[in-house]
């Protein structure tokens, strides 16, 4: 057990073991940006003793107590913990401590129950309504999730604070072009799709509304992978066709390269609580078009171009335009190097500080 003062800060790194998609990416990318921000530059992250985990750079990594997943951290983390702070960022703590901060990331298993499993959603809800009561602070990154968490965790919407998320991961990383051979890809000649394969993210109308552009030589390029634990056992939503390319899970390198060399980015989605794709997309020079619902219009404010998400014939109009408008396309691109430029972990990690501070 870690022998620490009351408010020492440890923070739960499960997410260390799992691949990183969206809620593993903030976690990581918060934690690595408090590094550069520690004045004595001991950010602990305690983590299930299992092989596997990948550290976040500059950080105390300790393997604390035994098991693993929801056990370990559910039971074995709280028990080992001490009198600790916990601060959990990817979306999940444990329901039997009181003294810890939680970031919840959105309220989709409230608001769009249907599109997981019954365990899942059942579980998380249990665990935010009893999490949003009892821990020190809650935190969310749109006021959007803010009020949706509120509302349905039967809390006041100023108990919980809202830290915007960073675009800027990306930067350092050197762009990997192999990507573009492999699948047979030309600069500027195809259509980026980026996100899991959660039916929130509307992928039946938008492979539809790409179809509807009936241009062979444009190709539709889907990254992402499906998560039935999570999301249930949905019907397969992508149509076979040879311009149709569903790539996968791919590396940070390979997906720097396809941002940069797309002919724009399309993110039709129904649901989102903040949305970092739209903004990536931005900030790598790839104009964006993305579904004016949930999160989004806070997050990509004037800097995309808009469509009706439930509309198939307006996806379609509007990724239309986009393809066939240089000027837009450009306009695009202006306005979305100095919006997503906003966006920076080191931003995110200052405020997380200052408010996890002031407890």
């Amino acid at each position: 057990m870690l022998a620490r003062p009351h408010k020492q800060l440890i923070y739960n790194g499960r997410f260390t073991s799992q691949k990183t998609t969206g809620v593993q990416r903030v976690a990581r990318e918060l934690i690595a940006a408090l590094v550069q921000l520690s004045h004595d530059g001991d950010v602990t992250v305690v983590v299930p003793p299992q092989q596997g985990i990948v550290p976040v750079s500059g950080t105390k990594t300790v393997k604390m107590g035994f098991g693993k997943g929801v056990i370990w951290e559910q039971l074995v983390l709280p028990l080992f913990a001490g009198r600790c702070r916990i601060v959990n960022l990817s979306n999940s703590g444990s329901i039997f401590r009181g003294n810890q901060v939680i970031f919840m990331t959105d309220a989709a298993v409230f608001d769009t129950p249907a599109h997981f499993s019954w365990r899942f959603r059942t579980w998380y809800r249990i665990m935010f309504w009893i999490l949003a009561r009892t821990s020190s602070c809650v935190l969310t990154n749109s006021n959007f999730s803010r009020d949706r968490l509120a509302h349905h965790c039967g809390v006041a919407a100023a108990r919980i604070g809202v830290v915007p998320l960073g675009a800027d991961h990306l930067d350092p990383i050197v762009a990997d072009t192999s990507v573009l051979q492999e699948h047979a890809l030309l600069p500027s000649r195809f259509v980026l799709a980026v996100s899991s394969m959660n039916p929130t993210k509307n992928f039946a109308r938008l492979v539809a509304a790409f179809r509807k552009i009936d241009d062979p030589s444009i190709d539709l390029v889907i990254v992402g992978m499906k998560n039935t634990t999570v999301f249930g056992n949905a019907h397969e939503m992508l149509e076979v066709a040879p311009n149709i390319k569903h790539v996968g899970y791919i590396s940070d390198e390979k997906l720097k390269a396809l941002y940069q060399h797309a002919n724009c980015f399309l993110y039709p989605s129904l649901y989102e609580g903040f949305g970092i794709p739209p903004l990536e997309a931005m900030r790598n020079g790839c104009p964006t078009l993305v579904g004016r619902a949930a999160a989004l219009p806070e997050t990509c404010a004037d800097a995309a171009l808009y469509c009706d998400p439930e509309s198939l014939d307006d996806i379609a109009g509007k990724l239309r335009e986009l393809l066939n408008s240089d000027s837009l396309r450009a306009d695009l691109i202006r306005r979305g190097h100095l919006h997503a430029d906003k966006y920076r972990w080191a931003t995110s990690a200052r405020m997380l500080t200052e408010i996890i501070t002031g407890l």
